[in-house]
C-alpha cells in the first residue's frame, strides 16, 4: 500500500544528508582507505602506457631520463577542478624545457568527454582518456587528484593528493627539486 506520509519523510531525510555524504567522500571515492596510494616517494614508476591526445606514447620506460610529471583526475571532482588550472599552469610555464615530461590521465572517461572539457577550460597539458580505472591503479587505491612527481630515474619525488591543497608554488619546487 502507498504510504504518502513515508514517501515525504524519506525524500525530507535523503534531501538533508545528501549534501553532507558528498562533503564527506571524495570526488565519487565512498570507501576511505588509511593509505590511498600504492606508489609513494622513493618507489620507481609502475610499469605503464597511455598515448596522448597527441598521439605520444608515454610509459614508466621512455619516461626515464626525464623528470616526469603525471596527473590522475577526473573531470565532474571538484579537487579536479581547482587543481587542474594550476597544473596546467605550470605546464604552460614549463613547456619549453626539455626535461621535463607531463601527461594527465583520466580516471574512467571517455576521450570525447575529456576532450570537450581540455577545450571548454583551454588546457593544454597532453591528456590521456582512459575508460577504465586499470592505469590509475598501478598507482592508488582511491582519491583524485593526484599527482605524481619522478625524477629522471624513474623514481617518485613527489606526491600530492586531494589533502594536499595544492599551490603552484609547492608544485613547482617539487618539479625543481628533481632537478638537484
Amino acid at each position: 500500500m502507498f504510504n504518502l506520509k513515508m514517501v515525504l519523510k524519506r525524500l525530507v531525510l535523503g534531501l538533508f544528508f545528501m549534501p553532507l555524504l558528498s562533503i564527506c567522500t571524495s570526488c565519487d571515492d565512498s570507501e576511505k582507505i588509511v593509505n590511498t596510494s600504492i606508489i609513494n616517494v622513493g618507489d620507481s614508476l609502475p610499469d605503464f602506457s597511455v598515448t596522448s591526445n597527441d598521439g605520444i606514447l608515454y610509459s614508466s620506460e621512455n619516461l626515464k631520463g626525464y623528470t616526469s610529471v603525471i596527473v590522475f583526475f577526473y573531470t565532474p571532482c571538484g579537487d579536479c577542478k581547482k587543481a587542474l588550472p594550476v597544473i596546467d599552469q605550470l605546464y604552460k610555464s614549463y613547456s619549453d624545457k626539455d626535461n621535463i615530461r607531463w601527461i594527465a590521465i583520466s580516471r574512467s572517461e571517455s576521450y570525447n568527454l575529456v576532450e570537450s572539457y581540455w577545450e571548454n577550460n583551454g588546457f593544454t597539458i597532453p591528456f590521456s582518456a582512459q575508460n577504465d580505472r586499470s592505469i590509475y591503479a598501478l598507482f592508488a587505491y582511491s582519491g583524485i587528484p593526484r599527482i605524481y612527481i619522478a625524477n629522471s630515474k624513474g623514481i617518485i619525488t613527489s606526491v600530492f593528493d586531494d589533502s594536499s591543497h595544492l599551490t603552484h608554488a609547492m608544485l613547482e619546487q617539487a618539479i625543481i627539486s628533481t632537478f638537484e
